[in-house]
């Protein structure tokens, strides 16, 4: 006997809310803090410790704080999401925001030491934290489908988004104002408000499978619709395109058009590119959902998304380049609701939390990954990352499944016995 899938009105208000500022706050509690890595590194301000280093040394150090975190993120926050599908999401969720709380509390308490050891143990128990994020993902993914979905999708990449692009700018503003302490203390109080919502709402009876070994996936990919690796593959080579082109253009300003990074039309432009996406996934989703499939979609516009990586390539003059900017943002925006809502439909009710986990893993990896290649291919030509995000955009469009998916769910006995 089948169960009726939940929909997103089963989701009030105020929970939407308490799910989305988790979500906020996994990305948030990163970019906020650059600024105070930053100074406790590799300025006058910096820690006893740090001051003593050299600046290449210090420079090595700061690096590794900044690395260190995504890559213990990548590879705990799967097995933490396979331990709340099968047991309780809400619980899983309130743990890791208070392992969060315990990781900016610790930086707090670093800078009053002066020790670079805690400020480091701080940051990477944060990074465990941060694992709520693709937790709250699938509670919004488990209870609702087709184009409520896709809209769910699009409003956890404006946030993202919004962390992204506005959350360097107030830990700077905050470290500036009151110390290296308070984007800390910012993070630290979102976390505790985060915490007591989570613990006042009530969530959707959840699925379960108790009886498995949350360290294998095998099972999770049995019951798993066939496309979900291709889904998994699209998920990163996006990202992957998308963050080679995002880090060439501290090089392509500077060296085409000797435009520095330190000048207006370079912060303009960065700012544009943040509020260009946001409004692209709070507009489009759903207006292009009315004509597409999910899957149709995808295709569509990741061979858009190449075409426009093709004409940043190719602009003459910075005016075109905002252009291309403008295009390329919209479609490369657009394809995350519908790349996350695609994985979604191909996982088990009762393995959402392990999806939108690999999900975020493979984000983690690409952005990590491409920090150090885009210098690599700069050295070798400026506009090479660019045009490899052609390349990775259109090999997306290819990879798209073509497998119808269906709404249809299975009860957790049946799951346990496909």
């Amino acid at each position: 006997m089948h169960n009726q899938h939940r929909t997103a009105q089963h989701l009030p208000l105020f929970t939407l809310i308490t799910l989305y500022i988790i979500i906020f706050l996994g990305s948030a509690g990163f970019f906020i803090t650059i600024p105070a890595y930053v100074s406790l590194f590799l300025t006058d301000h910096s820690l006893e410790l740090a001051k003593s280093m050299p600046i290449e040394k210090r420079r090595m150090l700061f690096g590794t704080v900044m690395s260190a975190a995504p890559f213990i993120s990548m590879f705990f926050t799967p097995f933490i999401a396979r331990f709340a599908d099968k047991f309780s999401r809400k619980a899983v969720i309130a743990i890791c925001l208070v392992i969060a709380a315990i990781g900016f509390a610790l930086p707090i308490y670093a800078i009053v030491v002066s020790s670079v050891i805690i400020l480091f143990v701080g940051n990477m128990i944060n990074s465990l934290g941060s694992a709520s994020q693709p937790i709250a993902q699938a509670i919004l993914a488990d209870n609702s489908e087709g184009k409520n979905k896709a809209t769910l999708m699009s409003l956890v990449a404006v946030v993202m988004t919004a962390a992204m692009s506005f959350g360097p700018a107030l830990g700077s503003k905050l470290s500036a104002n009151y110390g290296a302490q308070a984007p800390f203390y910012a993070c630290l109080m979102i976390a505790l408000i985060s915490l007591v919502l989570m613990l006042i709402i009530r969530l959707p009876a959840q699925n379960t499978v108790k009886e498995e070994n949350i360290f294998s996936f095998v099972k999770p990919l049995k019951r798993s619709q066939k496309g979900l690796l291709n889904c998994l593959f699209i998920v990163f080579i996006c990202q992957f395109s998308w963050s080679l082109y995002f880090q060439n253009i501290a090089f392509i300003f500077p060296q085409k058009w000797n435009i520095s990074v330190e000048s207006a039309f370079y912060q303009y432009f960065m700012m544009g590119v943040g509020i260009v996406m946001i409004l692209s996934l709070l507009l489009l989703p759903r207006l292009i959902l009315n004509r597409f499939s999910v899957s149709s979609a995808l295709r569509v516009t990741t061979a858009l998304s190449a075409m426009g990586m093709l004409l940043l390539a190719i602009t003459p003059t910075p005016t075109s380049h905002v252009f291309a900017m403008i295009f390329t943002a919209a479609m490369v925006a657009l394809c995350f609701p519908l790349y996350i809502t695609a994985l979604s439909d191909r996982a088990s009710d009762i393995d959402q939390g392990w999806a939108m986990a690999l999900s975020s893993a493979m984000v983690g990896l690409a952005w990590t990954l491409t920090g150090y290649l885009t210098a690599m291919m700069v050295n070798v030509y400026l506009l090479l990352p660019t045009a490899i995000a052609v390349i990775g955009y259109l090999s997306a469009m290819v990879m798209v499944p073509t497998q119808q998916t269906t709404t249809e769910k299975k009860t957790p006995s049946e799951l346990e016995a496909a």
